[in-house]
């Protein structure tokens, strides 16, 4: 498969996308189409390599219906929202437009609701389900999984559009709560820090910061949701993670190094300090 090619030609085609957004002499009707065109020609592009060629094994059809046309249809199904919100957006009052959006963030609220079971499965990274939800020509009678909008089955599987529209719509609530903080006057919190402001510099690799969040979120150390802690992460290191289940499998395929390897240096680094300290505590043995 193309997948690496495919993440490099999705990188230029956001970068594209970027580009046109700033390109003030445009209309908006005509920055969308020409956006969506972009978007489209890319999906096709994507559609006839996977159709023509093959998956080397079940794990690497999982990945790609998982993870990666979810990302890239995502981004069709945000643009064509965005559109739509911005499109339908009330002339008016700062407040009726802050109760515009807060109905927006209502209605995507009750979407994941509607869809909980396996919005939970999205957010959590749980893998039982992955066979009947991302291999295609598997059928599942069950009302937990919404009906297919591909009908395409050489490029189509039950699950996948579901996880990109749950991909859309976290793009969309994150832009519609950064758009009521602007009304309120108030910087963006996503958890406990201010949005587009990197706070520290992150000085190792970037792996290290996937391993250190699915730490703190599968120990429970905080009440956010998976993609809320790598979100977080993010904008606070000024670094780009990308999808954690994707990178988490890259720790999970370590041969040479430990799997958890920054969790073990930590484990390391905290005994060696607390031993150095030790020889310096004159209540160390009053005990």
């Amino acid at each position: 498969m193309l997948k690496n090619n495919f993440k490099s030609r999705f990188r230029d085609l956001k970068g594209r996308l970027k580009e046109i957004g700033c390109r003030e002499e445009m209309t908006r009707v005509v920055q969308f189409r020409e956006s969506m065109a972009l978007i489209s020609g890319f999906l096709e592009e994507v559609r006839q390599a996977v159709t023509r060629g093959t998956f080397a094994d079940q794990l690497e059809e999982i990945y790609f219906f998982k993870f990666e046309k979810p990302e890239f249809y995502a981004l069709k199904i945000y643009e064509a929202c965005l559109f739509t919100l911005d499109n339908n957006r009330p002339c008016g009052t700062p407040e009726m437009l802050r109760g515009y959006y807060l109905e927006e963030l209502r209605l995507i609220a009750r979407f994941f609701q509607q869809q909980a079971f396996l919005y939970q499965y999205y957010r959590s990274g749980f893998t039982e389900l992955d066979v009947q939800l991302f291999t295609r020509g598997v059928v599942v009678q069950t009302l937990v999984l919404p009906e297919v909008a591909e009908t395409d089955p050489g490029y189509s599987t039950n699950g996948d559009y579901v996880f990109a529209q749950f991909a859309a719509y976290e793009m969309l609530q994150e832009h519609l709560l950064s758009a009521i903080s602007r009304l309120d006057g108030e910087a963006m919190l996503p958890v406990n820090g201010q949005a587009g402001k990197k706070w520290f510099d992150w000085k190792g690799e970037v792996i290290n910061l996937v391993e250190l969040g699915y730490g703190l979120f599968l120990s429970r150390q905080t009440s956010a949701g998976l993609q809320e802690l790598f979100n977080w992460l993010e904008e606070s290191f000024g670094v780009e993670i990308g999808i954690p289940a994707n990178r988490f499998r890259e720790i999970k395929r370590r041969k040479r190094l430990s799997r958890t390897r920054f969790t073990e240096a930590v484990r390391d680094a905290l005994i060696a300090y607390m031993d150095k300290d030790d020889l310096y505590d004159p209540d160390k043995d009053r005990d």
